[in-house]
């Protein structure tokens, strides 16, 4: 995301976290708090690939439901 943001893009549509085994799965806290700040009143939208191989597919408004802006 940092990357993105260097290079001039300011939008999140999906993300893809890698875990240490290899497989899919949330990101962590720090991750998904600074894609709520950086897409403030958008970050509903935001599609995160929890599990490929079982195509589950969370919105971050799932992973964050009370956040508190």
């Amino acid at each position: 995301m940092f990357n993105m943001i260097t290079n001039g893009d300011n939008e999140i549509r999906r993300v893809l976290a890698i875990m240490p085994d290899g497989k899919t799965g949330a990101p962590c806290g720090a991750c998904r708090e600074f894609m709520a700040q950086l897409m403030m009143g958008k970050y509903h939208d935001i599609e995160i690939m929890l599990d490929y191989q079982h195509d589950r597919i969370v919105t971050l408004d799932e992973l964050l439901p009370d956040w508190w802006l």
